[in-house]
């Protein structure tokens, strides 16, 4: 069965009133087709942007502390606790097959990257001025790009941080492990970087900052493609798995979509120079509201696998689903009762593997301080003999039948074709013989009257056969008619107990106004009595005096509004 998950965090889990979440930090949560607790890890408590999930591990950087918890997802408990030399501010894997480098952004504002299979750890220049705080890896796991409070989003290469090669000297050359392109477009903190999907040569990437801007920008060249004013900071961003649109998070717990397409043009909006001089305006109408006031910030998104829904993390503990094409909230998926810090949503599971992994990481390596294979001593572009590669080799499965390989091949396999051919082939070769065997069959008298009732009998159940097929069909097509009415019959009864919701919040908040005016205008009587009273006057004519000057005698109408 087709099912999709996320791994969630939460930020000081320890107290949770929920017994079956207590001391938990991580949670695998299944959410389709039935919200489900799959697993949890316990002991972390983890800020935003300090999680990352490999096919096998579960990598988590503990708030205010300089230590990494690393969780086997094979094995479902915590394998390492690995100290780094400063804080871990934000945390992404290189490799999405694989996942055998973890990158760490520093308080310091340096990139550590940690092979987790040699145990090797390489570190860059401390190139930015404040913590890194958002880290993202692109598709290709050739380019890292980060971003920190200094405004500033620096593009790494990994495989030149990582070379054994010794860089190039010269007057003009950077230092080595420096970034390779910096974009500084923005002028407040970044919040989160949102990466594109495609594997080419141009990609792009959506940075978010406090300055209430969203920049969609190619990181391949530095070239700013279009900016976005938004109605507030933006702390968090995801873009859409076809790269449509992106959604960002606010402050109030509210989440809004801003499509690329919307303006008419000839060509790719973002690629039009007509329109990346024009800054775009997203509306604050557009946003789409929280069920509740109390949500709190939206910390991390995430969008399914198809594109359809939008997940949010919250600070009440909330993880909400939201309707894409309804542009409205759907439903709550799970209460962690702390709040939500990141949302990683994993590959749906059910799907046939065209490209099955080889290998297997079953134990990460601790990151160790070994000058022999940082030392420059050695030949340039040579690997080190301590350089030692620990994974597991995955035997090779089972042949599959025909059907399940041609099923889950990503093209017809050229045997099928082959045999396909080949039978088209032999159907041409006997088409005479065929034509003259219907010729003979229609002509009974031809061959024998001993034939004919035989012809009689393959037509009667033929028809029958017909007849039955036609029944079929009508009741497949009531079938799904019924099931399309069933549809819209509930989509119009989760919009109208969503109407009922909203109805009800505004009669709660305009029941509350009432009761502060009232409470108002009692304070106001009281003093205007103590007032008159001390001055030797008749509190009560005063009191009737102030009613009569703001035009209100008595409060009945509130009252009755109560009721």
């Amino acid at each position: 069965m087709l099912s999709e998950s996320f791994v969630a965090s939460t930020l000081a889990s320890a107290k949770s009133t929920v017994a079956a979440l207590r001391d938990v930090g991580i949670c695998v949560h299944e959410w389709q087709p039935a919200a489900t607790l799959r697993s949890t890890f316990k002991k972390s408590s983890t800020a935003t942007n300090c999680l990352a999930v490999s096919p096998s591990h579960v990598f988590a950087a503990q708030a205010e502390k300089a230590v990494v918890h690393v969780y086997s997802r094979e094995k479902g408990n915590q394998e390492a606790v690995v100290p780094f030399p400063e804080r871990i501010r934000s945390i992404a894997v290189a490799g999405a097959k694989y996942g055998d480098v973890v990158v760490l952004g520093t308080e310091g504002g340096r990139l550590i990257l940690w092979e987790t299979c040699t145990g090797r750890q390489v570190a860059t220049t401390a190139s930015h001025l404040q913590p890194v705080t958002s880290l993202v890896v692109d598709p290709t796991s050739n380019f890292i790009l980060s971003g920190a409070a200094d405004a500033s989003v620096h593009v790494w290469s990994l495989v030149g941080i990582l070379s054994f090669a010794t860089p190039a000297s010269g007057h003009n050359r950077q230092p080595p492990n420096a970034p390779i392109r910096t974009f500084s477009n923005h002028r407040a903190a970044i919040t989160s970087l949102a990466l594109g999907h495609s594997n080419g040569r141009h990609n792009m990437v959506v940075s978010t900052a406090k300055d209430n801007t969203a920049i969609a920008w190619d990181y391949h060249t530095g070239k700013a493609l279009r900016t976005f004013l938004l109605p507030s900071s933006a702390t968090c961003t995801v873009l859409d798995p076809v790269d449509r649109a992106f959604y960002v998070g606010y402050e109030d717990g509210s989440v809004q979509s801003v499509d690329f397409y919307r303006n008419q043009s000839t060509q790719h909006p973002l690629h039009d120079p007509s329109l990346q001089s024009t800054p775009a305006q997203a509306s604050v109408e557009d946003r789409w509201l929280p069920p509740s006031s109390d949500s709190g910030k939206v910390n991390v998104l995430g969008v399914s696998y198809d594109g359809t829904t939008l997940l949010s993390g919250h600070d009440n503990g909330k993880a909400l689903s939201w309707n894409i094409a309804r542009h409205k909230f759907a439903t709550q998926l799970a209460d962690y009762t702390h709040p939500i810090t990141n949302l990683v949503m994993l590959p749906p599971s059910g799907l046939s593997d065209t490209s099955p992994k080889k290998r297997m990481a079953h134990t990460i390596v601790k990151p160790r301080h070994d000058h022999a294979l940082s030392s420059q001593t050695h030949t340039p572009g040579a690997v080190p003999a301590e350089y030692v590669f620990h994974t597991h080799v995955l035997a090779s499965r089972t042949s599959k039948s025909q059907f399940s390989q041609a099923l889950t091949h990503p093209f017809f396999p050229d045997s099928m074709i082959t045999d396909g051919l080949a039978e088209l082939a032999s159907l041409r070769q006997s088409g005479g013989a065929e034509i003259s065997t219907v010729s003979t069959v229609a002509r009974p008298s031809a061959a024998g009257d001993a034939d004919a009732p035989r012809v009689s009998e393959l037509e009667s159940e033929v028809s029958t056969l017909k007849k039955k097929v036609a029944v079929n069909e009508a009741a497949r097509h009531a079938s799904t008619d019924e099931v399309v009415q069933l549809r819209s019959h509930l989509a119009s009864l989760q919009d109208y107990i969503n109407e009922l919701h909203e109805k009800q919040e505004v009669a709660r908040h305009e029941k509350v106004a009432r009761q502060a005016r009232r409470e108002e205008r009692e304070k106001r009587r009281r003093e205007a009595w103590f007032a008159a009273e001390k001055k030797g006057r008749n509190g009560d004519a005063s009191m009737r005096k102030m009613d009569v000057d703001e035009g209100v005698l008595t409060s009945d109408s509130d009252e009755q509004s109560d009721e």
